[in-house]
C-alpha cells in the first residue's frame, strides 16, 4: 500500500512541476521581446524615406527606443507587449521653402504572437516666420516667501531673413487652462475629439494688435500678458517689462484687474485688445500648464468669431464660462502644450497632431520659462554667424544624475550669441517637445 501511495504523490508532483513550469514559460514568454514594424505614411501613401530616426516610449515614459527608417520608411524594433507612443519628424527644403513632416501615434499596444505593423502618418507643415519664442506663466519666488505671477509675458520671432507682417497675428489659449484638469475633450477611449476636426476650442479670449506691428528678421516682440511694469522693483527675481517697445494685453472693458498695470513708457498703440468669451476680469493664463497658440486672422473676423454664439462648442459645457469658440486650425501659425512637472501623468495633450505633437514640461514658481530650442544646422549654416555662436548653454534645468528638466540639444546658448552679433534659427517642427525645453530664468532677465 506505501508503494502506491508513495508513486501516486510522486505522479502528482510531477504533474504539479510540470504545471508549474508551463506557466513559468508562459509568463516569461509575455514579455519577451516582439517584432514591431512602423511605417511612416503622408497624404494617404508610404514615405519612403531613409534614416527618419522614429522615437518610441513606453505608456510611462520612462523607457525610450530609438530606429531608422529604411528606403522604404519602415522602422523595425524588438520590444515587449505593452503600450507605446512613436512620433516621427523630417525636415526638408524646396525652393526656398523649408518642410517640416511631423507626426505620432500614440495608440500602439504590441501583442505576443501578434503582427504589431503600425503606422505613424506625417503631417506636412511649411516653416512660419512668426513663432512663439518663450512662454512665462508660471511665476517666481517672491523676496521673502511665497509667490508671483503677475509678470507673465510672451515673446514673438521673426524665424527668417525677411520683415514679417504681423498686423494680424492673434493670440489665444486652448481649454483646458491646464494639463491636468478634468477634459471633457476626451472619450472613454482616451482620444481627442476634435483631432480629426477642423478647429481648437480656444478659451477665455482671443487677443489682437489695434495698430500695425513690422518685426524685423530674426528680431521678437515682447508682450507682457499681466501688468506691464518694472516687477523686478518689488520682486527680486521678477522681470522688468517696463520697456516702450514692449506690449501689453488687458486693454477691454471686462478685463479690468486692478493688479494689472502698465507702465506710461509702453504707448497705447503698443495695448492689444480682446473681445473676452469667458468670465473674469483678467485674462486667464494658467500659471502652471497653458495650451497657448498664436494665429492669423483680421480683427473683424475675430470679433465676428467670438459675437457668434451659435457657433461656440459645448462640449464642456453650455455656461459663458465653459462654451467657447471654434478657432480654425488653418488659422493658426504656431503651438506650444506646456504640462506641469507635477502632473505630468494627469495630464493630456490639448492639440490635434495635425498642429502639434509632444508636450514641454515646466516647474511653477522658480522663474522657469519654455523656451525655443535652436536648429544647429540652419543656424551654423549662416554665414553672417561665423565666430559669433557661443556654446556650452547651460540654461536649461536638465538634471542628468536625477534625471529631471530638459534643455537645449543644439548646445548653442541663443542669447548670448544673439548679444554677440548672431542670427538664430529656431526649431519648428511642430512638436513641443522637440522644438522647446524648459529654462532656469527668463530669457529678460539680464
Amino acid at each position: 500500500m506505501k508503494k502506491y501511495l508513495f508513486l501516486a504523490v510522486a505522479g502528482l508532483f510531477a504533474f504539479t512541476a510540470c504545471d508549474l513550469f508551463e506557466q513559468v514559460i508562459d509568463e516569461v514568454e509575455k514579455v519577451l521581446p516582439q517584432e514591431v514594424t512602423v511605417q511612416l505614411k503622408a497624404d494617404g501613401a508610404a514615405f519612403e524615406v531613409a534614416d527618419i530616426t522614429i522615437d518610441l516610449a513606453d505608456a510611462a515614459g520612462t523607457v525610450s527606443y530609438q530606429e531608422v527608417t529604411d528606403d522604404k520608411g519602415v522602422a523595425s524594433f524588438l520590444l515587449p507587449p505593452g503600450n507605446y507612443t512613436a512620433s516621427a519628424s523630417y525636415k526638408t527644403s524646396s525652393d526656398g521653402v523649408r518642410y517640416v513632416y511631423n507626426g505620432a501615434n500614440s495608440a500602439i499596444t504590441v501583442e505576443k504572437d501578434a503582427e504589431n505593423a503600425f503606422e505613424i502618418v506625417l503631417q506636412k507643415v511649411e516653416s512660419q516666420q512668426l513663432i512663439l519664442k518663450e512662454v512665462y506663466s508660471t511665476g517666481c519666488p517672491k523676496n521673502d516667501s511665497g509667490n508671483y505671477s503677475n509678470d507673465a509675458y510672451l515673446v514673438i520671432y521673426n524665424n527668417s531673413d525677411i520683415e514679417a507682417d504681423a498686423s494680424n497675428l492673434v493670440i489665444g489659449l486652448v481649454y483646458p487652462a491646464n494639463s491636468n484638469a478634468s477634459n471633457k475633450y476626451y472619450d472613454a477611449d482616451g482620444k481627442l475629439l476634435y483631432e480629426s476636426l477642423d478647429w481648437i476650442p480656444a478659451y477665455s479670449a482671443i487677443w489682437y494688435f489695434d495698430a500695425p506691428v513690422t518685426i524685423p528678421a530674426y528680431s521678437q516682440i515682447v508682450i507682457a500678458a499681466f501688468g506691464a511694469i518694472d516687477h523686478t522693483a518689488t520682486v527680486t527675481a521678477s522681470v522688468n517689462l517696463d520697456n516702450a517697445d514692449y506690449y501689453w494685453m488687458q486693454k477691454n472693458d471686462q478685463f479690468t484687474n486692478a493688479k494689472y498695470v502698465v507702465s506710461e513708457s509702453i504707448p497705447s498703440t503698443h495695448y492689444l485688445s480682446c473681445t473676452p468669451h469667458n468670465l473674469g476680469n483678467a485674462w486667464v493664463i494658467s500659471n502652471a500648464s497653458p495650451a497657448v497658440f498664436i494665429g492669423k486672422m483680421a480683427k473683424a473676423e475675430v470679433e465676428a468669431l467670438v459675437a457668434n454664439k451659435d457657433g461656440y462648442d459645448t462640449t464642456a459645457g453650455t455656461t459663458a464660462a465653459l462654451a467657447v469658440p471654434k478657432f480654425p486650425n488653418a488659422n493658426v501659425v504656431d503651438c506650444v502644450d506646456l504640462w506641469s512637472a507635477a502632473n505630468i501623468e494627469k495630464s493630456k495633450s490639448r492639440f490635434p497632431s495635425s498642429l502639434n505633437t509632444g508636450y514641454v514640461a515646466i516647474t511653477n514658481n522658480l522663474g522657469h520659462t519654455v523656451y525655443r530650442n535652436v536648429d544647429k544646422e540652419a543656424t551654423e549654416a549662416l554665414p553672417e554667424n561665423a565666430g559669433k555662436l557661443v556654446y556650452d548653454y547651460a540654461g536649461g534645468t536638465f538634471d542628468e544624475t536625477a534625471g529631471t528638466g530638459s534643455t537645449d540639444p543644439s548646445k548653442i546658448d541663443a542669447e548670448a550669441s544673439i548679444a554677440a552679433g548672431a542670427h538664430i534659427i529656431y526649431s519648428d517642427t511642430n512638436d513641443s517637445a522637440k522644438d522647446f525645453h524648459e529654462r532656469k530664468t527668463q530669457s529678460l532677465k539680464k
